[in-house]
């Protein structure tokens, strides 16, 4: 059983109205505010950073870490002590390696990593109602995307069939003094067409996996409105990324009961046919022949998936220090860059956990990480994509999709209720 302390109980009236257990919780203008400011930060704010030498100190980062004391010193929010004393010890033993680690490493990298997690361990206290707040964040988290969907598709079409100027993206317009730093590539242009990333998103890969997991959350939703889920479904086209659609696939295919296998598999199959075969089918070309460039060096397929690998081979010839406690923080990037390579090497969060934190690392952070998810009130499907989102591509630091993740299973999944038989309807005992 997980621990939890409660900071503090004096500020509960000010944030949250509660009539009774039946009524459940009610969500001040306060409480909505601090939501929507939230997620605003991620979709429209994220590129906007105060530059600390060379690391961004993004807007969502600060909204992320403000809310997590918000909660906790508002007094609706738990520590969970047993999760907060394993960060504790994860960031220990990173320490010591970046110490005695012969690879180039950054404190800072450690650092981000430990802020953006640590708030893992803060939940709201359960209350009856609970499932009310969970709504209210999904509910917001899929219009807020939904705006950013009518852009990108707007995006799209102005810069493809109208060829409008100064629309690609917001960083080209922002001051260099809030804009934030790092190298970047923002050449989107794939099969003769400019894809769209929302104008406020850094990357088009970036809006193909946010209306990818807008849309399922309104799918699944009890509202499903047909409208939100057409414009969601329309920003994840404008994309032209396979992000996205891998990430549909696996909530809808990975199975979450034995009934689901038999579709599992019929799936996998047909999937199979139409990757062997729709090449000559109108229109999946554009999609099908990216499968290319797994063999082409320089590619995105190959910085993703078959870089990263080559990456983790090294490091394997370290020897078993390396192997299981990794090179240290921000090792892997700095060793590409010193490497010198002539074609482009990703950092998806598998590849950059093992390298930098050793399979220990990975498989504790990967843990905790599947722990939260499971455990708060998503549905699996929304897990499962959540998850795979995360492992697949380069989200480990990434501010706004760990927020994003922390806002979705902020509410835990609540205990089964209960069935109290009334008095007189005991069973009477024979004789």
């Amino acid at each position: 059983m997980t621990a939890r302390v409660q900071v503090s109980s004096a500020s509960w009236k000010e944030q949250y109205q509660v009539a009774d257990d039946r009524a459940g919780v009610q969500l001040t203008r306060l409480a909505k505010f601090a939501i929507w400011c939230s997620v605003v930060s991620f979709l429209f704010l994220s590129q906007i950073a105060i530059n600390i030498g060379e690391f961004p100190a993004s807007t969502d980062l600060f909204c992320y870490l403000a809310f997590s004391v918000y909660l906790l010193g508002s007094g609706f929010a738990a520590l969970e002590v047993s999760i907060a004393v394993l960060w504790l010890v994860i960031a220990v033993v990173a320490s010591s390696r970046i110490s005695y680690s012969t690879e180039p490493t950054s404190w800072s990298s450690l650092l981000l990593l430990l802020c953006l997690y640590a708030p893992f361990s803060v939940r709201l206290v359960h209350r009856g109602g609970m499932e009310h707040v969970a709504t209210y964040v999904q509910s917001t988290f899929a219009s807020l995307v939904a705006i950013i969907s009518a852009i990108a598709v707007l995006q799209l079409f102005a810069i493809n069939v109208f060829k409008v100027p100064g629309i690609t993206n917001i960083a080209f317009i922002l001051p260099d003094q809030v804009r934030g730093a790092g190298t970047y590539s923002f050449f989107r242009e794939s099969g003769g067409i400019v894809k769209a990333n929302g104008f406020f998103l850094r990357e088009s890969a970036t809006l193909s996996v946010l209306t990818a997991i807008g849309f399922l959350i309104e799918y699944h939703s009890a509202q499903r409105r047909l409208f939100l889920i057409i414009l969601l479904l329309a920003g994840l086209l404008s994309s032209v990324s396979g992000s996205g659609i891998l990430i549909v696939m696996v909530a809808f295919l990975v199975p979450t009961s034995l009934r689901k296998i038999p579709l599992f598999l019929a799936t996998l199959i047909f999937l199979s046919a139409l990757l062997s075969y729709g090449s000559q089918i109108p229109g999946l070309g554009l999609w099908l022949d990216r499968l290319s460039e797994f063999d082409s060096q320089g590619s995105s397929g190959y910085a993703r998936f078959v870089a990263p690998l080559q990456m983790l081979e090294r490091s394997a010839e370290k020897g078993s220090l390396a192997i299981w406690l990794g090179n240290g923080g921000g090792s892997y990037l700095r060793t590409v860059a010193a490497l010198q390579l002539k074609y482009e090497i990703n950092d998806p969060t598998w590849a950059k956990l093992i390298y930098e934190y050793g399979l220990a690392g990975f498989c504790i952070v990967t843990a905790l990480f599947a722990c939260r998810l499971y455990s708060s009130r998503l549905r699996p499907e929304i897990c499962n994509a959540l998850l795979y989102a995360w492992i697949s591509a380069g989200s480990v630091l990434k501010p706004d999709f760990v927020l994003l993740v922390w806002m979705l299973s902020m509410v835990h999944k609540g205990p089964k209720p209960v069935v109290r038989a009334a008095p007189g309807d005991r069973m009477r005992q024979p004789g």
